[in-house]
């Protein structure tokens, strides 16, 4: 399949993302000032076995539930990111904190309803962050490459540390989705932050980016094999790539590793996590394959979408498909992901 060049997938995934969350049913997203939540929670469907930890924000003064948007200083750069505190937070009991972050060209502010936390709320207890990369003029990214001092690394351990001062969290419960280049950060952050990353489900994008020393981390990942923006055998728009248009401009540093495509990249995770080589295939649906990994020290699975593009499984938007290759039903990657961090 032809692979779209550059300047057309930048303002193809900047109008996909627009859409894809402007179109959802569970309302906006983009709100800039605090608003009460109105779903209540059902249930708190996290099936730890061992007591949440507390973190220091137990202690201080609590946040309303409902949707607010904060800043912290990083590496002497204001970041930005949207908070979502459910309808039962009262600051008194430590929640999970899911993270969710954008794809390239794509406002943080739309990927909470892109993931769904409105709608997870109802089932999970949990607190929703989505934060937002850089920008290169207007376009938002992340500086997921590998190199040795990252940036974003360190912005999100920054997060971190200001969720756990502000507000009542379980640091042992952090987990982080995304799709595209949100997806290549989450990997990254599951390489450099294991220690401090439960978990990740990166959506049309996953990597193994190498130097990947930290403990074995579980990963549940989603790719479609006609994605013509990040094809499945490797190429298009990989981090590397979008660090070089976004932030390096053709200055790219030596000896960095060369960008895997789905397969290998699975293959190194498997290896990492301390798996047997040859995972077991379920076919799941008429276009749906899922690979799990066995004897692992971390869940290692993944989601072949056969024929479909580069959308959010469950989401799909067929006036893109030209553009970004046919969506699917058969699956919800949001419903899937979920059920991956809170079974943990």
């Amino acid at each position: 399949m032809k692979v779209l060049r550059p300047g057309r997938i930048v303002a193809a995934a900047a109008l996909l993302g627009l859409v894809a969350c402007s179109g959802s049913a569970s309302g906006s997203a983009a709100s800039t000032t605090s608003s009460p939540a109105t779903s209540p929670s059902t249930a708190a469907a996290q099936s730890t076995t061992t007591r949440p930890r507390t973190s220091a924000g137990c202690t201080a003064a609590p946040l309303k539930p409902g949707v607010s948007e904060h800043t912290l200083t990083s590496g002497g750069v204001i970041r930005t990111y949207e908070l979502h505190l459910p309808p039962s937070y009262d600051g008194s009991k430590p929640l999970p904190v899911v993270l969710g972050l954008h794809a390239l060209t794509v406002s943080y502010q739309f990927v909470p309803v892109q993931i769904g936390f409105d709608a997870m709320e109802k089932t999970y207890d949990f607190i929703g962050v989505a934060p937002s990369g850089r920008l290169d003029g207007a376009t938002p990214f992340w500086y997921a490459a590998p190199t040795a001092d990252n940036y974003d690394v360190t912005f999100l351990g920054d997060l971190l540390d200001q969720l756990e001062a502000t507000l009542c969290v379980d640091p042992a419960q952090v987990f982080s989705t995304g799709m595209s280049n949100g997806a290549q950060m989450s990997s990254l952050i599951a390489c450099r932050m294991a220690d401090r990353i439960t978990a990740v489900a990166p959506v049309s994008g996953v990597e193994y980016l190498t130097p990947c020393t930290g403990k074995p981390d579980p990963i549940l990942a989603f790719h479609g094999t006609a994605d013509p923006i990040l094809p499945y055998a490797g190429g298009g728009l990989n981090a590397t790539r979008i660090a070089d248009l976004q932030y390096w401009k053709g200055k790219v540093p030596p000896g960095l590793p060369k960008p895997l495509g789905v397969d290998e990249s699975m293959r190194l995770w498997a290896e990492h996590n301390g798996c047997d080589p040859t995972p077991v295939e379920t076919k799941v649906s008429p276009h749906v394959t899922k690979r799990a990994w066995t004897r692992c020290a971390a869940r290692t699975e993944l989601y072949v979408i056969a024929g479909a593009g580069h959308q959010w499984p469950g989401k799909p938007m067929p006036s893109f498909d030209k553009s970004f290759g046919p969506g699917t039903t058969e699956i919800d990657a949001t419903t899937l992901m979920f059920r991956f961090f809170f079974g943990h």
